[in-house]
Parts: structure tokens; sequence; C-alpha cells
């Protein structure tokens, strides 16, 4: 497996798997050591954007329960899920692996941005997993917004899940509106070349974290290009539409009329989750049953 930007070649690690995040983290970054907003200001902002928000905790890990967004677990109990937010704090190691780091396509001069800043807030939630996908999306969201407004001077934002790394502004500039907003950085859309056999990867990375299936493609001659945009078409129309297509369906391909056969598999690229595979006709590669 190798990557098409600079021809490294990787050997897979198959004991890396993705899981379900129980708790979903999304990290700023900053290039200087900054100070927490109040208490005062964030409850203000956070009531402002959800309604009921109680303080559950007040120290360098805060919590925050949202009344309005509650998780029914199985003896019919409802509690409020939660926002977390840290205080300012040093990058401990380096974020996102060897393979993870040829996939910055969205962020110029990545790496180096990366490496250049040695501070974090991490933001995310918990308690959070019971929610439906587009609403625990359309809350992570929110909360990202709320994060970069009050953190001016942050650089870069990191999301765990997907390994997408997008600058501060172009983080704020996100095209999507409502729950769909996650897919701007939630969900990643990766490019591989496979070694010796003249074929392309074309998978997303991040839907896993919200308990979806990722999309891919494994083919050959087509514009990645266009694959990429296609992926992340199925994306949101899995996110937004509570994965209706099935093992078996077909969607409309690239070219007009075609139709590409859908199935769901595990996956062939790092980490190891179930994605929807997508056959793209006469342009397929690999063998599938």
């Amino acid at each position: 497996m190798e990557t098409p930007d600079n021809g490294k070649v990787f050997k897979q690690d198959s004991s890396q798997e993705a899981k379900f995040s129980g708790v979903y983290t999304i990290s700023l970054l900053f290039r200087e050591k900054c100070g927490r907003p109040s208490m005062d200001m964030l409850l203000e902002k956070l009531k402002t954007k959800f309604g009921g928000v109680d303080l559950v905790s007040d120290s360098a890990l805060s919590a925050f329960a949202l009344t309005e967004h509650l998780v029914t677990y199985n003896e019919g109990q409802r509690v409020p899920s939660q926002l977390l937010i840290t205080e300012c704090a040093p990058v401990k190691k380096p974020f996102g692996d060897a393979i993870a780091r040829t996939q910055f396509w969205n962020c110029p001069n990545s790496v180096e941005l990366l490496d250049s800043c040695p501070w974090q807030v991490m933001i995310g939630d918990f308690m959070a997993a019971g929610l439906p996908a587009l609403e625990r999306a359309d809350v992570l969201s929110d909360w990202l917004e709320i994060a970069l407004e009050l953190y001016p001077t942050c650089e870069a934002v990191f999301f765990q899940a997907s390994g997408k790394l997008l600058t501060a502004d172009k983080a704020r500039e996100n095209p999507y509106s409502g729950s769909l907003r996650f897919i701007w950085g939630g969900v990643n859309a990766r490019l591989f070349n496979i070694e010796g056999a003249g074929d392309m990867v074309v998978d997303t990375l991040g839907l896993y974290a919200l308990g979806l299936p990722d999309v891919q493609y494994h083919f050959r001659i087509l514009d990645p290009n266009d694959v990429v945009h296609h992926a992340n078409n199925t994306a949101i129309y899995q996110l937004e539409n509570n994965v209706p297509i099935a093992s078996g369906h077909t969607i409309e391909g690239i070219e007009p009329g075609s139709r590409w056969r859908c199935q769901y598999e595990n996956s062939l690229i790092q980490p190891a989750r179930v994605v929807l595979d997508v056959a793209a006709g006469e342009f397929a590669a690999g063998n599938r049953t």
C-alpha cells in the first residue's frame, strides 16, 4: 500500500481496529498556551445554543450536562448527555501516525502546522453514545463552533476519529449546515495506491465513530478526485438518511446511467472496520464474493 503524494510504502497493521466512540474528542491546537474563557462565558454560550445546561464539574476537565439532549438506557432511564472541555495543556505525543499524516488533504503545510502547535484544548462529549447519530453529530458540530469562537488564537483542529486536520479558519468556514456539518471534519476521504497492482482505494474514515459504516471503493482507471467526491456524497447520504443502503442495492455511479453495486464487508485499509464497499462497475478492482 502506498500513498499517491510521495510514493511511500506502508505495511498494514492488522491489529488496528476502529471502534464506536463512547467519548468523541476533538483537539484545538495552539502555538502558545492560552487561557480558558470564564465559566460564566462558557455557560452563556452553551445555554444560548443548547437550552438547558447544568454545570457538572468545573476543573481541569470541565463537564456540562445537556438537559435537552437525553440518552435513554435499557431500563428506560433518561440521562442528559454531557460536553467536556479541558484546560490548555501540552501535546504529549504527535498527532497522527505515519499513514494518517499522508492523508491531510484539506490542510496546506499540514505536518509543519501540526508540529508547530505544542498546546491543545480538547473538547468532546460524554455519555452521548446513545444519542441518534444525526443528533450527536449536530451537538458536536455546535460545540466545535462555540469553542472556535471562544478561542480566537486556535491555529488548527485535529479530529481524532477521522484523522482529519483543518486550519482553524477552514474549520470555521464549514460549508455544510445542520447535522451534516460533522462531515467537514468528522469524515476524512482517503486515497491509497495498491503497490504492484495498479489499483487504488478510496475510503472514508470517521462515520464508524458514530456507529455507522464508512464507505470504500477499490478501483482502477477512474480519476481519484471524482471517486473522492462520490465517496463524500455517499457518506453524506448514509448519515442523513440513517444508512438506507443495503447489501445488494445499487447506487448511481460517476458515469451517467451507470449503476454501482454495494455490499457491506471488512475494510481493505486499516483501521479494521465494517464499510459499505461500492463496486465501480467496469472500473472495479479486486475480488468480491
